[in-house]
C-alpha cells in the first residue's frame, strides 16, 4: 500500500512539474524575448507610475531603439571576436548609463525622481535584469 501511494505521489509531482518546466516556469527555461518585447518591458519598468506626454513617449521610444541597436552591435562584435566578457559588461553598463541620462533629459524634476527610484528597483544582472 505504501509503495502504491509513493508511486501515485511521484506521478502527480511529475504531472505538475513537466508542463511547468516546458512553459518556462522556474529555472529560467522557455523562449527568449524579442528585441521589441525586451524594449517594451524595459520601458514599462523604467517609467512605472510616470505619466508621459505623447511627445515624451515618442522621444523615449527613439532613444531606446537607438540604444538597443548600439548594444546589439556591441554584443555581436564581442561574440564574433571571442570578446572579453568583463569588458563587454562594462561597456553595456556605460551604454545603459548614457541611455538613462538621455531619457532623463526630457523629464520633469518629479518624473526624474520617480525614474531614479524605478532604476534602483530594477533587477540587476542577467537573471531577470538587463
Amino acid at each position: 500500500m505504501k509503495n502504491t501511494l509513493r508511486m501515485f505521489v511521484a506521478a502527480a509531482v511529475l504531472a505538475i512539474a513537466v508542463p511547468a518546466y516546458a512553459q518556462g516556469g522556474g529555472g529560467g527555461g522557455g523562449a527568449q524575448m524579442s528585441p521589441a518585447e525586451r524594449m517594451t518591458r524595459q520601458k514599462e519598468q523604467l517609467f512605472k507610475d510616470i505619466t508621459l506626454t505623447a511627445a515624451q513617449s515618442a522621444k523615449i521610444d527613439t532613444i531606446m531603439t537607438q540604444a538597443a541597436a548600439k548594444q546589439q552591435e556591441s554584443m555581436a562584435a564581442a561574440r564574433s571576436g571571442g570578446g572579453d566578457m568583463a569588458a563587454m559588461r562594462e561597456s553595456m553598463q556605460k551604454m545603459n548609463t548614457e541611455r538613462n541620462d538621455a531619457l532623463k533629459a526630457g523629464l520633469t524634476d518629479e518624473q526624474k525622481k520617480k525614474f531614479d527610484e524605478n532604476v534602483a528597483a530594477m533587477p540587476q544582472g542577467r537573471r531577470g535584469g538587463f
